[in-house]
């Protein structure tokens, strides 16, 4: 079939969303397209909460240093085209309609999958479009995930290690760092954010059984928040565009990358292109700032660990209100109750996903307040005074950011 509208191309790809026929079969699928992911310099970034951060300070550094670089990232949060990306400009209609057409026949030869599709178009966009370097994030684990065709990328990074997608990563940290460190490939070296030891041990047997080495992060010193997060790292001084303080995480793992990668001499990065880099680097639904006063703050934190490291970002802020929904297959009421340490003004809400919770349900245990349609509950959170906080999900984030932005830009 020949797609002539893009509307129309993507909703075919969406509607293949829960398709999965297995890695070995998406590999042929590649094959047969002449492996365009082996085409290119790659960097390959996992993890359970961060990924995306770190992939775009990664693209802010290497772009500002004059690279052309394409990210691959999911999911999106307001078209799909986000996705795929070459210096942060979203694939345009006209190439996402050619390459939809191009592979559609693979499809169903090989049951792909919404994510094997974007996966499979990317690589050959980025291959196409002569990047300098194309940076992949893994979709879920690792080691069954469709970006694990890149068979040999720079280096291998993996962000922290979370309780999240229990259901198929494992319910141990062991387990799931298992999973996630499935990325490690043969004599390609890992770098790591995570600071625990059960996870390290499994990174540290993957990597030497790989032939590679694992890097951590040092420490990172002298936090401090002011109108942007200060931190040192490596006796430098480091400035960002936000006052999240989980994103120094982020951003010394896009650093220590960086320097490993000026020491392989695959780039040549200045410490001051690396500090612009860092600090011009914006993400939407992390820790977004959507209006100023009163204030309202959208985060994409949407597991256990998302929710706490949000919540210490929150601490020096009063009077705060959340707007809460998640999928059903996340730790929803411990992530209520993280809420609840800094503030019991939670709203509960639905929103259009087969996968979202029942706010009745989830509000049941602590009588919290619901207010079915997200729309409404933003509308009930915008009349109080005091800090507007709406979170819990990547996909609730994105209506809610769509639905705000409207609302805003018309007054």
């Amino acid at each position: 079939m020949m797609w002539k509208k893009v509307e129309e191309a993507i909703a075919a790809i969406e509607k293949r969303r829960h398709h999965h026929s297995g890695l070995e079969l998406f590999k042929k699928a590649m094959s047969e397209l002449h492996d365009p992911q082996d085409q290119l310099q790659s960097i390959h970034v996992g993890g359970t909460n961060g990924k995306g951060s770190t992939v775009n300070y990664l693209r802010s550094i290497l772009q500002r240093a004059g690279y052309k670089v394409g990210t691959f990232t999911s999911p999106y949060l307001i078209s799909h085209h986000d996705r795929i990306r070459i210096n942060d400009l979203s694939i345009s209609d006209e190439k996402l309609l050619f390459y939809i057409n191009e592979t559609e026949p693979l499809w169903t030869k090989y049951e792909l999958s919404m994510f094997e599709i974007d996966m499979l178009i990317a690589s050959l966009y980025f291959r196409d479009e002569k990047v300098d370097v194309a940076i992949f994030e893994v979709g879920m684990g690792g080691r069954l995930d469709a970006t694990n065709v890149l068979r040999k990328p720079l280096v291998s990074v993996i962000t922290n290690i979370g309780m999240d997608h229990m259901m198929y990563l494992g319910d141990t940290y062991e387990k799931i760092a298992y999973e996630k460190a499935g990325i490690v490939k043969d004599e390609v070296d890992c770098i790591s954010a995570s600071d625990r030891e059960d996870c390290l041990n499994v990174f540290e047997l993957e990597t030497k059984r790989h032939h590679s080495h694992l890097i951590r992060i040092a420490s990172i010193e002298h936090v401090y928040v002011d109108d942007y997060l200060h931190f040192e790292y490596q006796k430098q001084s480091y400035k960002l565009n936000t006052k999240a303080l989980y994103q120094r995480f982020n951003a010394t793992l896009a650093i220590e990358t960086i320097h490993y990668l000026n020491e392989k001499k695959k780039f040549d990065i200045s410490d001051d292109i690396i500090k612009d880099g860092l600090f011009y680097t914006n993400w939407a639904g992390r820790f977004e700032m959507m209006r100023a006063e009163p204030l309202i703050i959208i985060d994409g934190a949407h597991n256990l660990d998302g929710i706490q490291a949000l919540v210490s970002s929150l601490q020096n802020y009063d009077n705060i209100h959340f707007v809460f929904s998640c999928l059903k297959d996340k730790e929803g009421e411990k992530m209520i109750k993280k809420l609840m340490c800094i503030s019991h003004d939670i709203v509960l809400c639905d929103f259009e996903n087969e996968r979202s919770d029942e706010a009745q349900r989830l509000a049941q245990p602590f009588s919290l307040k619901v207010i079915k349609d997200y729309r409404e509950a933003i509308d009930d959170g915008m009349k109080k005074d005091g800090v507007l906080v709406i979170c819990g999900s990547l996909y609730f984030i994105s209506l809610a950011r769509s639905y705000l932005s409207k609302k805003l830009n018309n007054k």
